[in-house]
């Protein structure tokens, strides 16, 4: 029978398994390793170039990752995004739209620290799949980042966006280009200017 009672003593001495992600730590905290992420926001907010940088950082620094690519599958609008922001950790893999059960046995069959989702909206990832993904991986140190749309902060689009938002530990919020960041491994939000194009001198990167 699994333990439901903790002394306070025992919750203070208890360790978690943490993630160094370098300059993401910034934005999020010390993650679990286990953590869950949404990306929302305005279409052309920087969304998915935000995901995919985050990809490569991961895959370069923690483990092998799988990007599961369904609002623009796998395509040129891809492969040129790929190619502008340099994306090439070898340990990066794409999915051309997994749906979900076919999303699972890849995971399963592979030994992925991450899945990235672009997007929940496309692929109708549901609160009820986050929750089986979870339970299916629950002894695996497996994080999971969530592309979705929004207009407002707080307001993400679907049925099962909010749901899935309020599910997540680290909420970014895309608009107007800026980053708003709320983290429950940090103390207060974090509210930043979005990186731009590397060809746009006047605006500043995110880092």
């Amino acid at each position: 029978m699994a333990r439901d009672i903790y002394n306070v003593k025992t919750i203070q001495d208890k360790r978690y398994d943490t993630l160094d992600l370098g300059e993401y730590n910034g934005l999020f905290g010390r993650c679990e390793s286990r953590f869950v992420v949404t990306l929302y926001g305005h279409s052309g907010s920087g969304k998915s170039v935000f995901a995919l940088r985050l990809a490569d950082y991961f895959a370069k620094n923690i483990g092998k990752t799988l990007y599961n690519s369904h609002e623009e599958k796998i395509n040129q609008t891809l492969r040129d995004r790929i190619n502008e922001w340099n994306i090439d950790a070898p340990r990066l893999f794409f999915g051309n739209a997994l749906k979900f059960e076919r999303m699972v046995d890849v995971i399963r069959k592979n030994y992925y620290r991450a899945v990235f989702i672009d997007s929940v909206k496309y692929m109708d990832f549901t609160d009820a799949q986050l929750k089986e993904l979870r339970e299916i991986f629950a002894k695996r140190k497996l994080a999971i980042v969530m592309v979705n749309f929004g207009e407002k902060l707080g307001v993400p689009s679907g049925t099962s966006g909010k749901d899935l938002l309020h599910a997540s530990d680290v909420k970014c919020f895309f608009k107007g280009g800026r980053l708003n960041v709320t983290s429950r491994y940090l103390q207060a939000p974090v509210d930043r200017v979005l990186f731009g194009s590397k060809y746009a001198e006047k605006q500043l990167t995110l880092f």
